[in-house]
């Protein structure tokens, strides 16, 4: 408090509700308290807005916050500190700034009114005051015990209390412990090891723990100097006494009475320290958790609709490469969100800020680059809107890559099947071919082209079963020469009158047998869907093609030759038939066919073929209105 109040004081509410404020001066008002002499005023300001000449002269400051104790601390002063906050054990009320602790207005206002009473008491005077009332007396110890932090500090607090309100008798806390009621605390004129303890039931305090009576009673303790006992429990496991001898007198009624209220204020200090405790230790216990759990957790708070770290655990420093210091205070969606999922982030924002709980699959930026995590977002209250909440992030990289693979197994297990059944009907029907034809000829030779075909059909089962069983694309590699790979492909396949041109020979590294099946799909493509009649040209009505239905199918093969712009080296397969259907971007999809009688599975075999080489195929119109199949090698 300022030196002397003289006849005006001052109460200054930094960042206070102004209806506080208005509350607080009624309440402070002369004709509200016992000691009128001094007429107080009440002020509301901002920690930036309020100047330092009346922060240094308030009597007392109220702060609601840290930012209010920062400014209180920075100037010179002489005034009271009250914290005005819910948690009596938060940073705020447990800085050494502060003297009381309110958390209701009603507290609030109580504790202003004795810190002025004590003001004025202190203040320098020419007149005589008179002496504080014990209700004042036992209302300014209330602060001693609203500051406590500890169930000892209590019981201490409240026999120092006790000596001012109750100065010509003794006092005494006792506590029960078991069967037992033990007195911890008592009179500096008492010591504690010479009162007696009681079993629960038996004596004055036993009793008074049992029932739950407050009584004034003879001391049944003939040994004590103490002839009468004011007894009062204080909750179920308390007991405060007062102790009187036959030269203090009797209690009273007042006595009673401020007994009773000095232990409901003890019972109320020692609830919130129960329950302060309770909070310490889950807080602790979640602290605990929320740092050793093994995924990585943020605990965040929304400000301007921006989710902001307030906490994270050693797994998220690991697994995103931040330490807690380098986003602390700052958008966790700036740090870690893609720039491509901004839409997905603001909509799960939206979600949280309405109270939902979130649970979906998001990628997010590690240290190692993206990596794909199940978010559980958990809001500290759910279905309100909300401010705060926990982010868990489960990795499950690794799980959606085994699935892909096996979902990519899956597939190729359905294709094998069918690329399997595919390719052996070609040099089946060449067989088959072969043998009628000896049967009908009974010319052996016959016989020995069904064999060759039968060959094929075994190396190509073997080929597959070794890519089945040992999981690679093509295999080895050597220089195969392309003509050479065209013309046994083109044996192989029933072509009737078709012919195979090739115009530009190259070595290719490649795979033979693989090459071959590659050539022999596109060859049994372009004789399938090519031997049927010329189109025309929608755009000239002129007939494309051969001359004729009748004309047999010409198929080219040769090199591309990379040297111009916009030309790359490979091969291609170019027929001068039908051409390609009106969706040809399709003509590489397995099972995509424009033959009724066909499986769709050939140019996909191509194509799969050429992918696994690190090949590219493309599809486009050919010269003379047939179909160009080519394959990219660089």
């Amino acid at each position: 408090m300022t030196a002397a109040l003289g006849e005006r004081g001052s109460v200054l509410l930094l960042n206070a509700d102004p209806g506080l404020a208005d509350s607080v001066g009624r309440s402070l008002g002369s004709e509200s308290r016992d000691s009128p002499e001094v007429e107080v005023e009440t002020h509301v300001a901002s920690p930036g807005g309020v100047d330092e000449r009346r922060l240094a002269e308030a009597d007392v400051t109220v702060v609601v916050d840290a930012a209010g104790l920062d400014r209180v601390r920075s100037v010179d002063r002489t005034g009271s500190v009250v914290a005005f906050v819910d948690d009596p054990t938060g940073r705020v009320a447990t800085d050494p700034l502060v003297d009381a602790v309110a958390g209701t207005p009603e507290a609030l206002s109580e504790t202003l009114s004795w810190l002025i009473a004590r003001g004025e008491r202190s203040a320098v005077r020419s007149e005589p005051t008179r002496t504080p009332s014990r209700v004042e007396q036992l209302n300014a110890g209330m602060t001693e015990l609203a500051a406590v932090r500890s169930v000892d500090e209590a019981y201490r607090a409240a026999i120092a209390v006790a000596e001012q309100v109750f100065p010509e008798y003794q006092s005494v806390v006792a506590v029960r412990d078991g069967e037992w009621v033990e007195p911890v605390v008592a009179s500096s004129g008492t010591p504690v090891d010479d009162c007696n303890r009681v079993r629960v039931g038996t004596g004055v305090a036993g009793t008074a723990v049992q029932t739950g009576n407050v009584s004034i009673a003879p001391n049944p303790n003939a040994e004590s100097r103490f002839d009468t006992l004011l007894t009062v429990p204080v909750g179920d496991d308390v007991v405060f006494q007062l102790a009187a001898t036959d030269g203090d007198g009797e209690f009273d009624d007042a006595d009673r009475r401020l007994a009773e209220l000095l232990a409901s204020h003890l019972e109320e200090t020692l609830d919130r320290l129960s329950v302060a405790e309770t909070l310490r230790a889950e807080r602790d216990r979640l602290l605990a958790l929320f740092t050793n759990v093994p995924d990585p957790a943020v605990a965040y708070d929304y400000v301007d609709g921006e989710p902001v770290v307030r906490q994270v655990n050693d797994a998220f420093e690991s697994t995103f490469g931040y330490e807690a210091e380098a986003v602390l205070g700052e958008s966790i969606d700036d740090y870690i969100v893609p720039a491509d999922a901004g839409t997905e982030a603001e909509e799960l924002n939206e979600q949280l800020r309405r109270g939902e709980n979130v649970r979906r699959e998001v990628t997010r930026i590690t240290a190692d680059g993206p990596r794909h995590f199940i978010l559980h977002v958990i809001p500290i209250r759910l279905d309100a809107a909300n401010a705060a909440g926990y982010a868990i992030y489960t990795d499950v990289t690794d799980r959606r890559e085994r699935e892909e693979t096996l979902r990519r197994q899956n597939e190729r297990l359905d294709e094998f099947a069918s690329i399997v059944s595919h390719d052996l009907r070609n040099p089946l029907s060449v067989a088959e071919g072969y043998v009628d034809l000896a049967r009908e000829t009974g010319d052996a030779d016959h016989l020995d082209r069904a064999a060759d075909a039968i060959d094929r059909m075994d190396e190509l089962v073997g080929d597959l079963l070794s890519l089945a069983r040992e999981g690679r694309s093509v295999g080895e590699t050597e220089a195969v020469s392309l003509a050479d790979a065209a013309r046994e492909a083109w044996s192989s396949v029933d072509t009737g009158s078709a012919t195979l041109t090739v115009e530009r020979d190259e070595t290719l590294e490649a795979n033979r047998t693989r090459l071959r099946e590659l050539l022999e799909n596109v060859f049994r493509n372009s004789v399938e869907h090519g031997s049927t009649s010329s189109r025309a040209n929608p755009d000239d009505g002129v007939e494309r093609g051969r001359d004729s239905p009748d004309d047999p199918l010409s198929v080219r093969v040769g090199s591309m030759t990379a040297g111009g712009a916009g030309e790359t080296a490979g091969f291609y397969v170019e027929d001068d038939g039908s051409g390609l259907p009106d969706d040809a971007d399709r003509v590489f999809e397995s099972g995509f066919t424009t033959d009724e009688s066909g499986t769709g599975l050939g140019l996909a075999i191509s194509e799969r073929i050429a992918e696994a080489h690190g090949w590219t195929a493309h599809a486009l119109a050919g010269e003379n209105g047939g179909a160009r199949f080519e394959f990219h090698t660089d």
